[in-house]
């Protein structure tokens, strides 16, 4: 499609052109970027798709985009200048922090779910729970000398206080962690 000032391009060939003509830094997103701004305003032909018109494009260009906002407006270009807001070798390869947050991500929601599923439940209720077992357990441990004597009354006050000695002596080691 030709108009009487020049060839329409799109807004990739437009940006080609730019970086031909003139050596700056210009990208396909950086010139739809200006062209739907409203800063190049002749030579848009239109904003969606962006069509640009090639014989005024680098002079309205050229007049309209200061150097220092051309390189601005084109990040990641070689010629940026972006001073690193730490030095690198404090910061991680940005893949590899990408990677550790999508993963630490990845254990909450399954955290999350194991939990609705109740699958898991909280470390409290653990505590409790497992308090009460111990408790219960001691409790009936000690109550084993006393039944002994119900059961079998034949045995001796001594060797009923042997039997409590040795329950009293593995509870302690129990409760010592041996």
């Amino acid at each position: 499609m030709v108009v009487a000032q020049g060839l329409i391009l799109t807004a990739g060939k437009g940006a080609d052109l730019i970086r031909t003509e003139t050596g700056r830094s210009c990208t396909r997103q950086n010139l739809e970027k200006l062209c739907k701004q409203g800063r190049l305003p002749r030579s848009t032909v239109s904003t969606a798709p962006v069509r640009v018109d090639g014989g005024l494009l680098v002079e309205e260009y050229l007049n309209s985009i200061d150097k220092r906002q051309s390189v601005r407006d084109c990040p990641g270009a070689p010629d940026s200048p972006s001073p690193p807001l730490r030095p690198t070798e404090d910061l991680p390869d940005y893949n590899t922090s990408r990677a550790r947050s999508e993963f630490e991500k990845a254990n909450l929601l399954e955290l999350e779910r194991k939990t609705k599923e109740a699958l898991l439940i909280p470390a409290e209720q653990v505590q409790k729970t497992w308090a009460n077992a111990v408790t219960i357990a001691r409790t009936k441990l000690l109550a084993i000398p006393t039944r002994t004597r119900q059961r079998i009354p034949h045995l001796s006050l001594e060797e009923v206080a042997i039997i409590e000695e040795l329950i009293r002596e593995s509870l302690v080691e129990l409760s010592d962690g041996r």
